[in-house]
């Protein structure tokens, strides 16, 4: 091989293995953000509207979600607040799976908003929330929300009176509202005052359409340049040992 043609053909390696390497960080990347397991299914359901109280709100996820050790229910959450921002969740939750069923005692007709909580199976926190609308046929039994979310075991929406509320399961989600006091509680856990959502979930009617977790669009945008940058340097120095005949040959 001459040396007209070597340093070309040696421009075009580093070229093409500097791409690869560039693809193999920045898909290692996206495939790595979007590895949390996503809301697939809900009850109620996004956009629904509803007649009476199902008595719980069942979410599932698209993997089994990951339990903590003793098995608490430390890290998930799932708040159920109307368009004045009072709370009707009993701040318990209990997971079975990839499900998460938590007690809900509804007020009057109106909108309601879900905002969720949970450790995804890759072990980092995921959230979202979505929205129904109740319109029962008698506002007779409304409950009265509460202006902070409350914490497992204390008085709440559907216990008024205190005791230690009922934890739904996925099995039992269209089940009314159990005034009896369970003895099988989780362990108290605070959920936050406030929610805050890193996921907006689609319909979930039925089965939900799976949004994509990717890395912000800038830090996307820095990962090609810095590489863009590293394979133009590669293909530079390249060139320079070409023509000063650092890569010997004839």
């Amino acid at each position: 091989m001459s040396r007209t043609h070597r340093p070309l053909t040696l421009v075009a390696a580093t070229a093409l293995a500097g791409t690869a390497l560039l693809w193999a960080g920045f898909g290692g990347a996206v495939v790595s953000a979007s590895a949390h397991d996503s809301l697939a299914s809900a009850t109620p359901g996004d956009g629904d509207s509803i007649t009476a109280d199902p008595g719980s709100v069942v979410l599932g996820f698209t993997d089994e979600l990951l339990v903590q050790p003793g098995g608490t229910t430390d890290g998930f959450a799932v708040q159920i607040v109307d368009s004045e921002g009072l709370h009707y969740e009993s701040g318990c939750v209990s997971l079975d799976g990839s499900s998460v069923a938590a007690p809900i005692a509804l007020g009057d007709a109106g909108g309601y908003q879900v905002l969720w909580q949970v450790v995804s199976s890759d072990g980092h926190p995921t959230s979202g929330q979505y929205s129904f609308d109740y319109e029962p046929t008698s506002l007779e039994g409304a409950h009265d929300g509460l202006t902070n979310a409350p914490t497992c075991g204390a008085p709440w929406a559907g216990e008024p009176d205190g005791g230690a509320p009922a934890v739904a399961t996925p099995s039992d989600a269209a089940a009314a509202p159990t005034e009896a006091a369970a003895t099988d509680a989780p362990a108290a856990d605070e959920a936050p005052a406030t929610l805050q959502a890193t996921e907006t979930a689609g319909p979930v009617s039925g089965e939900l359409q799976q949004a994509g977790a990717m890395l912000p669009w800038p830090v996307i945008v820095l990962i090609v340049l810095v590489g863009l940058g590293a394979i133009a340097a590669i293909v530079v120095l390249t060139l320079r040992r070409s023509r000063g005949g650092g890569f010997g040959g004839s």
